[in-house]
């Protein structure tokens, strides 16, 4: 695939690394590295690169110098803890819009697939495409299947480093350019993005071919494939793009609802290096009363909207992130009075457009508006497949499906 230029010998980390006062939470250093790359242009897995101080306590505010070396190769980092405490201290007092009765939903890893997708078909490309009927006439119809694997090693000690594939988390659609984070291994916190042209890339099969197609065509398909190194991306649901930046929320999907600070990274579209590295907190009054977001959508480098489910109050609280320098400032726009879904059925996609939120589930998705809280519409399909991630183009929501990696439009 067309992999960003990364020059030998060369150490990246992120330019701007500021992190909020939280006495619950240690920066992983490691966490800041875009990419390591040896003297042969081959690309380092950065657990092999030493730093000098593996974690950074934000307890406390100051500057402190950590150094990434591997070899002859060095690179020295600033990180700067800013010195507000109650930053990120917000109030959560809006009451939630009454929502729809819980719909069904299944709750763990799919249950079906896409015809090829298993052993017996030996995971082969689907030549059809996939359509499902679903609730007020609506149809969820395949718009663009992905490989399986877009790099593949044999090499065990680098399988994650350069195995791209086979489970999507979370996509975003730019200028009908898809971008969509991979991970090699269920609850994996690194991998990679990959973004397809779509406007190039216009049959919805043909991608998915990559180990069979004629070399003229791997070499028209792969220049409008590109894949990054081996990023820290948390879960990989929260993502954002603009015309220059990617943007990532690295959450994890482990922690239900801690104190501990959450990482934003701004990522250069040309050539993946980091530009910022943020961290945040948000506390409805105080330490006691977190919310953590395991699901959030950027609009660009100042705002970011978020989604907390407040279990406790069987409501979904909506949270708009405005950044000014390096701080990231809470504010609670709306609520709605539902989970959704039965079964708790997490979240699994979220993103905003034209004032809406869109939410996927497994089998559902919701389109609530952004400042009532009231849920506008319910699209409800059977296809007992995980949803991983959620985009709108042009008003039309799409939705990514797990087992095989496949990009769905619903009309």
């Amino acid at each position: 695939m067309s992999e960003k230029f990364f020059r030998r010998n060369e150490i990246s980390v992120a330019k701007n690394i500021s992190l909020v006062r939280n006495r619950y939470y240690s920066f992983p250093t490691r966490d800041a590295i875009a990419y390591a790359v040896d003297s042969h242009g081959t690309l380092i897995n950065p657990n092999r690169v030493h730093v000098s101080q593996k974690e950074i306590s934000s307890a406390n505010p100051g500057t402190f110098a950590v150094k990434f070396s591997y070899g002859k190769l060095s690179k020295v980092a600033y990180i700067n803890i800013r010195d507000n405490a109650n930053e990120g201290v917000s109030v959560a007092n809006k009451l939630g819009t009454p929502g729809p009765s819980e719909a069904n939903a299944f709750t763990g890893s799919s249950q079906s697939s896409s015809p090829n997708w298993n052993p017996e078909n030996s995971y082969q490309p689907e030549t059809q495409v996939n359509s499902y009927s679903g609730s007020h006439n609506a149809t969820m119809r395949t718009a663009f299947y992905q490989p399986r694997f877009h790099l593949l090693s044999h090499d065990q000690e680098y399988n994650q480093l350069n195995q791209v594939g086979v489970i999507p988390q979370g996509i975003n659609l730019f200028n009908n350019e898809l971008t969509v984070s991979y991970f090699s291994q269920p609850n994996a916190t690194w991998g990679h993005l990959v973004t397809y042209n779509l406007n190039q890339l216009t049959n919805p099969t043909q991608t998915q071919n990559l180990l069979n197609m004629s070399f003229e065509d791997f070499k028209q398909t792969s220049q409008n494939i590109a894949v990054s190194p081996y990023l820290k991306l948390g879960h990989g649901q929260s993502l954002g793009v603009t015309k220059n930046y990617i943007y990532v929320l690295a959450n994890s999907n482990a922690e239900a609802n801690p104190a501990k600070s959450e990482e934003i990274l701004q990522i250069s579209r040309k050539n993946y290096q980091i530009k910022n590295l943020w961290t945040i907190k948000v506390w409805n009054r105080s330490e006691y009363y977190p919310r953590y977001f395991h699901n959030a959508y950027f609009v660009n480098s100042h705002l970011m909207y978020a989604v907390f489910h407040n279990a406790t109050k069987a409501t979904y609280e909506y949270w708009r992130l405005t950044r000014q320098g390096n701080t990231w400032i809470p504010t609670e726009i709306s609520a709605t009075q539902s989970n959704f879904v039965k079964n708790n059925s997490p979240l699994q996609g979220f993103t905003y457009a034209n004032g809406n939120f869109y939410l996927a589930f497994n089998d559902n998705v919701f389109a609530v508006n952004a400042e009532s809280g009231r849920v506008l519409k319910h699209y409800h399909f059977h296809t007992l497949r995980e949803s991983e991630g959620i985009a709108v183009k042009n008003g039309t929501p799409y939705v990514e499906l797990a087992r095989r990696p496949e990009l769905l439009e619903i009309k």
